[in-house]
């Protein structure tokens, strides 16, 4: 009997130190993760730009430790790697050379785990002739938001991505406007005397209701622009980066200027930084804990006005 109880003993106490050491080597295992990259931001840069070097946002995985050795020529790592805490993001600032040719290079992120490949590639630079004029008041600016003013395209009304959001009777959903439809209204908007057209922003928004911005009870979409969810893509509503060009490309050939609404203070509800933003300081606040927007924006010329009454417009959230 005792014989029995001895073994038995010895056979939890096995299990107990193999269980330990299994959790033991489990943050092991997770810190020697191989790195994973999502997102590059930005994904190109162009040769010869006044701003060099650039500053690159790398979102991924495993990125703690890193550090990063720039593949290709014409391109090197200028200055320290920062890793946020969670090791999801990635700064590194990249120098283009002079005259540096224009194509795909890499940013090789190498931790103890390994190593993965960032896509970057130096652009050529734009010509200048015609373009970057600025605006000034001899200019007759047309203020168009793409979803409303004219559909050209009717084959990105329902994309395959983001399907069930097109409803004309319903005014927060998307109508069918893009930027087809502006290529096509061109000729017209010149008939007018139009010099510059200022479009909402045609980055990518999100693929799905919005279920987190809903004025009346009810979800909607994020037909305006401004819901965006990467910076560096085109809604597919609206159309694709190819598609960009064209319409900027023609409307210089007429003589209109194209004034993109950036608005880089803010971002959609759904972009991944809210739920993982790349450093604690990045937005005024986060999802769960922020003050509300007051939408009283005449204050911020009042010089008397108190900091109670300022603070939610300048540090606000608007969801």
């Amino acid at each position: 009997m005792n014989n029995q109880r001895t073994r038995r003993n010895t056979s939890i106490t096995r299990a107990v130190a193999i269980i330990a050491l299994l959790l033991a080597a489990a943050p092991v295992c997770a810190a020697q993760s191989a790195p994973q990259v999502l997102k590059v931001e930005p994904p190109n840069w162009w040769a010869g730009h006044s701003i060099n070097p650039v500053r690159v946002l790398v979102r991924g995985k495993n990125l703690a430790g890193a550090r990063v050795e720039a593949r290709g020529s014409g391109l090197r790592v200028a200055g320290p790697v920062k890793v946020n805490a969670s090791g999801s993001y990635l700064f590194v600032d990249v120098a283009i050379a002079p005259g540096a040719r224009p194509g795909p290079r890499s940013l090789r992120i190498i931790t103890r785990g390994g190593s993965a490949d960032a896509a970057f590639e130096i652009t050529a630079p734009l010509p200048r002739r015609g373009r970057f004029q600025g605006i000034d008041r001899d200019d007759v600016l047309y203020l168009l938001m793409p979803d409303r003013f004219n559909n050209g395209d009717t084959s990105n009304d329902d994309p395959p991505g983001s399907k069930g959001l097109l409803d004309r009777s319903k005014g927060r959903y998307y109508h069918g406007g893009d930027l087809r439809g502006v290529i096509d209204k061109l000729p017209y908007l010149k008939d007018l005397g139009v010099t510059a057209i200022w479009l909402n922003p045609w980055y990518d928004n999100n693929d799905r209701l919005n279920e987190i911005e809903m004025p009346e009870g009810k979800p909607i979409t994020d037909y305006h622009g401004y819901g965006a969810v990467d910076f560096y893509a085109v809604d597919e509503h609206f159309g694709d980066m190819e598609m960009l060009r064209e319409m900027v490309d023609k409307a210089h050939a007429l003589g209109i200027k194209v004034i993109q609404d950036q608005v880089a203070n803010h971002t959609g509800p759904y972009h991944p930084w809210v739920k993982d933003a790349p450093t604690p300081t990045w937005f005024n606040g986060t999802q769960a804990d922020h003050i509300n927007e007051t939408w009283q924006t005449w204050v911020l010329k009042d010089k008397y006005a108190p900091p109670e009454v300022m603070r939610p417009i300048l540090d606000g959230w608007f969801l």
